[in-house]
């Protein structure tokens, strides 16, 4: 090789410098960007010629390949914990607003109502005639019912609140799944020839991690090879590429699934997810997504769905039950003893009572006993009627049926006498599924009251009201005692100074009593429901703690790879330059060797 050969060494040697240059400058230029990997030119020896009979002479060097400095197993991890952390965080943040509207801090929330309706009713067992008194404890349990209704309505809002962040979510999915179908085939071109589309994949990482954050999907990329002329810990993924949710794959190659959200069949409005296969039939996905910013949405909002349609699981489901499940415990319970107050006529609520029996799950009328005490228009118990109620009661089918134990004539009061007894006194009737017991005599001074002994009968009827309303969402104190608060009854007895209804009322926050399947004090439960948010809560902002420190941990490490470091790229910057200044060198001197040349011949 002569001092042309020369020239094309340093030649290819400018080349290689130039692109040196040009790669170090982008990475400059992209340091700030996040989802960027820094690039690394290799370079290869060219192949030598021969040189005399049995001698090579190098001829310089080449660009190779321009490769992105990236791991993917480390990468991997960095979207495992990703994931992980939008999970947590997605779970903290709500769980934390949740938990704000219960602070039960003193003088602020329901626990703090709870306290002041039953010291109103203390207040009231004192000074049971009391108008300021009544008007006290209406007052408080007012405030009581107002604040179960308004927590329940913010709770019931920010599951409303996930339920549209679930549809927004999916929609980013499939926009994203879209995108990276249409980068995969950027890459497959780009890479036809051997090369590496580093910017293409870098993008595409990025919608992976993004992806990764929303639906903890995984990803397979055929074989992962290493490319140690970079760095001991480079390695990229090349082969078939798959993204997959739960084994469903949404991404094929160049091909994509979209997945399906949509609440026109649900009637409370929740959205569904399904995968639409290519023949157009729906998979179910509600319950296979688990991870990510979606899958703590469906954990918080709920992912399973019974025959009618109502979700049987999720956090917010939970709470919204246990609320309903409090409120209806207080309203009940409240009024089963309400109903001990005599009165002339009781009126129940609306029911649907088929000639089955009265003990189901739609009543909560328990198995047992409750008296009908009657009282003269001096106060004083002239008689009183037990009523048995088990398995076999039904509502007006046969001898033992509540309506038939209710008008049957017999001598409650032991004066061998049935024209001062419950059933000659009192007129019951059951119409448009209203049960009335009235005075047959409206002259006669005769009231009665309920003592129930377990039945919950009175409770659950709607006997005789203080509050009215079925659950959290609709809780209030009686109309008729919020429009007369000389109506509200502190007695139980019908005289002045009596306050058997009042003091019984005090019991509440001793007795236990049932909350569906639960028995506990009303404040007992209360806390029980308070206090279990306030643990879920706390139990996850421990772990969002220390997931927030492994995944620091794996992004530093992942960005001590992959990440641009001003610092040495300009060292590189120099070495390219220093490289460049040299190879000019060297032509400038074949230059002169050559002009020599030519000036021996002249």
């Amino acid at each position: 090789m002569g001092l042309l050969g020369g020239l094309n060494t340093a030649r290819d040697s400018l080349a290689t410098a130039q692109i040196g240059v040009s790669t170090t400058s982008h990475n400059i230029s992209n340091a700030e960007n996040k989802d960027y990997t820094r690039q690394r030119v290799i370079q290869k020896t060219n192949t030598p010629a021969p040189f005399g009979a049995t001698d090579l002479i190098g001829t310089g060097t080449q660009v190779s390949e321009i490769t992105r400095v990236h791991d993917e197993f480390v990468f991997s991890r960095y979207q495992a914990s990703s994931e992980r952390v939008s999970y947590s965080e997605t779970l903290k943040r709500n769980l934390e607003e949740v938990n704000s509207y219960f602070p039960d801090m003193d003088g602020v929330g329901i626990k703090n109502d709870l306290e002041n309706y039953f010291r109103g009713w203390s207040s009231l067992a004192q000074q049971p005639d009391s108008l300021s008194q009544k008007t006290t404890l209406i007052a408080d349990a007012e405030n009581l019912a107002r604040n179960l209704n308004n927590t329940f309505e913010k709770v019931d809002k920010i599951q409303a609140d996930m339920n549209s962040e679930i549809k927004m979510s999916l929609d980013e999915v499939n926009v994203i799944i879209k995108e990276i179908s249409s980068i995969n085939s950027e890459i497959v071109r780009s890479e036809a020839n051997g090369a590496t589309a580093n910017d293409f994949r870098d993008k595409r990482d990025a919608l992976e991690n993004r992806l990764s954050q929303l639906v903890g999907a995984e990803f397979v990329d055929g074989n992962i090879s290493a490319n140690s002329r970079v760095s001991m810990e480079t390695s990229e993924a090349k082969g078939i590429y798959t993204v997959m949710i739960d084994g469903v794959s949404i991404v094929s190659g160049t091909r994509y699934n979209e997945l399906s959200v949509s609440n026109k069949q649900d009637k409370n409005g929740y959205y569904h997810i399904d995968y639409k296969k290519s023949d157009g039939s729906l998979v179910p996905m509600d319950n296979r997504i688990q991870n990510g910013k979606v899958g703590a949405l469906l954990a918080l909002r709920g992912n399973k769905f019974d025959e009618n349609g109502e979700l049987t699981n999720g956090i917010i489901p939970e709470l919204k039950d246990n609320l309903n499940e409090f409120s209806k415990g207080l309203i009940q319970h409240t009024n089963s003893i309400y109903a001990e107050s005599a009165s002339d006529s009781m009126v129940s609520n609306r029911t649907s009572f088929q000639n089955s029996s009265l003990i189901t799950d739609k009543t909560d009328i328990k198995e047992g006993s409750f008296n009908i005490v009657m009282y003269d228009r001096d106060g004083k118990e002239v008689g009183k009627r037990a009523i048995n109620i088990d398995e076999t009661t039904t509502f007006n089918s046969g001898d033992s049926s509540l309506m038939s134990q209710l008008t049957k004539e017999y001598d409650d009061n032991g004066d061998n006498s049935l024209f001062n007894d419950f059933a000659s006194q009192f007129k019951t009737s059951y119409s448009g599924g209203v049960l009335s017991i009235k005075s047959a005599d409206d002259g006669n001074g005769y009231t009665f009251g309920i003592e129930d002994n377990g039945t919950n009968f009175a409770g659950a009827m709607g006997m005789q009201k203080f509050f009215e309303g079925e659950d959290a969402t609709n809780i209030k104190v009686s109309n008729s005692i919020s429009r007369d608060h000389t109506t509200l009854k502190g007695f139980k007895a019908p005289f002045d100074g009596d306050n058997g209804v009042a003091n019984a009322m005090m019991g509440l926050e001793t007795k236990e009593w049932s909350f569906g399947d639960k028995q506990d004090t009303v404040k007992g439960f209360y806390d029980y429901v308070a206090t279990g948010l306030s643990s879920t809560t706390e139990n996850v902002m421990i772990r969002n703690e220390s997931i927030n420190v492994q995944f620091n941990s794996i992004k530093l490490e992942m960005e001590s790879i992959s990440k641009v470091n001003i610092d040495e790229e300009l060292v590189s910057l120099m070495k390219y330059q220093t490289a460049y200044s040299a190879s000019g060198k060297v032509i400038t001197t074949i230059d002169q060797m050559i002009n020599t040349l030519l000036g021996i011949k002249q």
